[in-house]
């Protein structure tokens, strides 16, 4: 696909996706009401990791282009795309709830200094600018003005703006992981820079682990798009070896998810967002996408392999298999961390 068209580059694969998306709505029209068109559909704005756009759409840039231009009319081809399957899934099945889905990291100003606010207002614009056109239905004027301030020229057909807005979505589906802080920075590319936050710890990895920003990202999701939401990743990845008793005492996990439940808990019952439902990341080991580690885990059961693929692929419920395992039993409503049985009982 990617040498035959250059991935998303084509407005052929709109055609594509929408076929596949067709067989999948009829093929599972009495089974599967909630469905999602693109998944982490914003991280391949990450211009300067060309594997972001390579995985995302199967765009490869090529060397001298501008790939801020091309990722534009990627982008376009796969709002087309989204809005033309959730026409056609309400079609198939009135029922159904089409959602988008975005890679949510909310960013914070460094300080109350005004361009230290714009700063971060700026970053999550980037972010805001994939989920407003499917949600809205329509292009947000500061993504015009910044395409017509840098010369871009989309390849637009007739009839694109009608189907946006036709293809609004249903529903925000998100992943959380971690939040940043930006700070304005004259000589930074777009005047900021991503600055530490003090007031957050962060992983192995640096991933800042910010309970209180999934609460903040929720409210700021639902005032601005009045839609519901849905958590369907959220996770930590840790450095774990089993114990000396062969049980992996993954601790820091369960505070982790303890942590923000209950922020999440407390957007719904104190900040009235509709959430429709919460999904962790992951139920087993596996290979980390961002970084390509096996020893990245992020599950509730061990795999036995490690970054080499040595092991015996051997699975383990961790600590934190038991202690989920309760949270679903009790819908929420017990998120003691203590106490937490290592092994079934």
């Amino acid at each position: 696909m990617r040498r035959q068209y250059g991935g998303w580059r084509s407005r052929k694969l709109v055609d594509f996706f929408v076929r596949f998306a067709g067989v999948c709505f009829e093929r599972y029209k009495d089974k599967v009401k909630y469905w999602m068109t693109f998944n982490e559909i914003n991280n391949q704005r990450n211009l300067d990791d060309p594997f972001a756009s390579f995985t995302n759409s199967g765009v490869r840039y090529e060397e001298g282009e501008d790939r801020e231009a091309v990722l534009a009319q990627v982008a376009h081809h796969e709002f087309i795309a989204s809005a033309k399957a959730v026409v056609l899934g309400h079609k198939i099945n009135p029922d159904f709830e089409i959602g988008c889905m975005l890679a949510m990291s909310p960013v914070y100003p460094a300080s109350c200094r005004p361009l230290d606010q714009i700063a971060a207002l700026k970053e999550m614009d980037r972010t805001f600018a994939f989920a407003d056109v499917q949600c809205r239905g329509h292009y947000p004027a500061y993504l015009l003005r910044e395409w017509e301030r840098k010369g871009f020229k989309l390849q637009v057909e007739d009839g694109d703006m009608a189907l946006l807005e036709a293809g609004k979505v249903d529903y925000f589906a998100l992943s959380y992981y971690m939040s940043f802080v930006s700070e304005y920075d004259a000589a930074a590319p777009g005047a900021r820079k991503e600055v530490p936050n003090p007031y957050v710890k962060a992983s192995d990895w640096g991933w800042q682990i910010d309970p209180v920003g999934l609460r903040y990202t929720l409210n700021v999701l639902s005032e601005r798009y009045e839609l519901p939401l849905m958590i369907v990743e959220n996770g930590i990845g840790l450095h774990e070896q089993p114990a000396a008793d062969g049980i992996v005492h993954d601790d820091e996990r369960i505070r982790y998810f303890a942590a923000h439940i209950e922020q999440m808990k407390r957007a719904v019952e104190e900040d009235g967002v509709a959430l429709m439902g919460y999904c962790p990341w992951g139920p087993i080991d596996l290979v980390s996408a961002s970084t390509g580690e096996m020893e990245k885990r992020y599950g509730f059961i061990y795999v036995d392999k490690d970054n080499k693929g040595n092991g015996t692929l051997k699975r383990v419920p961790k600590k934190s298999f038991y202690w989920y395992q309760n949270v679903i039993k009790t819908n929420g409503e017990d998120l003691s961390v203590e106490d937490v049985p290592a092994t079934q009982e």
